[in-house]
């Protein structure tokens, strides 16, 4: 207990010599007054189960739209000066892109006024051509070429239209088709001479021209007559022969006739939005500055000087200087840098008070230890 209180007692006086040492060394510091040094030491402990905040990455900055113009004028009407700059835009680029700021140039200064909007019709052709069939009796040029127009309007599905011209040298003639029937014919053959009009004595099969022909008739015919015991009798016979065979022949039933006519389509589509944007300018002049003209210096007078007695010897001229006159007085140390003397007190009543709270602690502790023997 007495070591406790003997270590309070050395503290609160360090405390109360402390300040008083430190203005004493302040004002005896050559007359220049240090400010009092305040150090605040701040421990901060590291919470272990916190983990380290992840790095916050910055989105990336989207590049600028960079939009250029097709045409630029400059145009001066009535003393008014102006540029003029086009765009084309496509379906895909916004108007909000044209560049809208001020810009300085050749000594003028532009801003805009005004911009306006108009749609460009765009002429899309292409080459087109359209195969035309039809159905003849004739496979002869001649004979298809008044079936045929010379030209034909034609409209494509995605809107192309145009005038095609017939390409004659394109007409081509196929067979649409054929029929085969069936005929009878026959070849007709005479044997002379026969002894007898039967039928065995005829062939019942020829040929002709590579067909084979069957036997279907035969006509007798007597060659001479001899009267034999006052009767006629037949001295030979002639047979003329009937042969019959079954023919085919293949018709044709029509024809297709092909043609190509040939041409150029056009189609008026939506073109570009052409946006125009006025700038009006305005001469950059430097505003001059006002100054005072020069004055003229004026002659000095001439000085008199009166002649010195000998005697007299004059005083040297005071050179007048800013800085105020020392004196041998020394400055307060509380007064040079603005303070004011409530910070001397301050230095003075805090090492009282600490002095008088650790001797009532000890009266306090030394009154406790008695009525706790007691």
């Amino acid at each position: 207990m007495k070591r406790l209180t003997i270590f309070l007692s050395v503290v609160f006086v360090f405390l109360a010599v402390s300040p008083v040492l430190s203005a004493f060394a302040a004002g005896n510091d050559g007359g220049a007054k240090k400010p009092p040094s305040n150090v605040t030491i701040t421990v901060v402990l590291p919470d272990s189960a916190a983990a380290p905040a992840p790095e916050a990455t910055a989105a990336p900055t989207p590049e600028p739209v960079r939009m250029y113009p097709v045409d630029v004028r400059e145009t001066v009407d009535g003393g008014v000066r102006q540029i003029i700059k086009t765009y084309e835009l496509n379906p895909n680029e916004s108007p909000d892109d044209i560049p809208r700021a001020d810009f300085e140039r050749s000594g003028w200064k532009y801003t805009l006024t005004d911009i306006l909007r108009k749609e460009t019709a765009n002429m899309e052709t292409r080459e087109h051509t359209e195969t035309v069939t039809l159905n003849t009796d004739a496979k002869e040029i001649e004979k298809i070429l008044p079936l045929l127009s010379q030209t034909m309007e034609f409209k494509s599905e995605d809107g192309f239209i145009g005038v095609l011209t017939l390409d004659v040298a394109s007409i081509k003639v196929e067979t649409a088709g054929t029929k085969t029937s069936s005929y009878t014919m026959s070849v007709t053959r005479e044997y002379p001479h026969l002894s007898a009009n039967d039928t065995e004595l005829v062939p019942k099969t020829v040929t002709d021209k590579g067909k084979t022909y069957n036997l279907v008739g035969v006509e007798w015919k007597v060659g001479n007559y001899s009267t034999v015991d006052y009767e006629r009798v037949a001295d030979y016979y002639n047979a003329v022969a009937t042969y019959t065979a079954t023919g085919s022949s293949t018709t044709v039933t029509g024809y297709i006739t092909k043609a190509e006519y040939k041409g150029v389509l056009s189609k008026l589509a939506q073109g570009r939005a052409v946006y125009t944007a006025y700038f009006i300018g305005e001469e950059i002049r430097t505003p001059l500055e006002m100054t005072e003209p020069p004055k003229r210096a004026e002659k000095p007078a001439p000085e008199v000087t009166a002649t010195p007695e000998p005697t007299a010897t004059p005083a040297p001229a005071e050179t007048p200087t800013d800085e105020p006159a020392a004196t041998d007085e020394p400055e307060p140390p509380g007064n040079k840098d603005g303070q004011t003397k409530d910070v001397n007190v301050l230095y003075i009543v805090i090492p009282i008070v600490g002095a008088i709270a650790g001797v009532a602690y000890y009266v306090f502790k030394k009154r406790r230890g008695k009525t706790t023997d007691a």
